[in-house]
């Protein structure tokens, strides 16, 4: 699991391999996966971008701003529900705590 900031992009990669377990599938379209994306344990509606990575044929970017702090899990699958790529996030506000100067010198 990663503990990632609100409102900031999170950037991941997955590999999808063929029927082997060996080769890698290359040219997959979005349309080629199914995507769950679960937020504070309820599906979620979340804009998630995936696509294949210049020059590596058969590995996956994927890439989604989650809007609000909670615990996420992304599930990606491909060809007939087979699970490819599944992932947790905690995603947080961020928490500014007093002043940036040491007790004692000054305001």
């Amino acid at each position: 699991m990663r503990t990632v900031g609100a409102r900031t992009e999170i950037i991941d990669h997955f590999p999808v391999y063929g029927d082997d377990g060996f080769i890698k599938v290359p040219d997959l379209g979005p349309d080629a996966f199914a995507l769950v994306v679960f937020h504070d344990g309820e599906v979620a509606q979340v804009n998630v971008d995936i696509s294949q990575i210049p020059g590596s044929p058969g590995e996956y970017r994927l890439a989604f701003t989650p809007a609000q702090a909670g615990f996420y899990e992304i599930e990606v699958a491909y060809e007939a529900g087979k699970q490819v790529y599944a992932e947790q996030y905690e995603v947080t506000e961020a928490i500014v705590m007093g002043g940036s100067r040491p007790p004692g010198w000054g305001a």
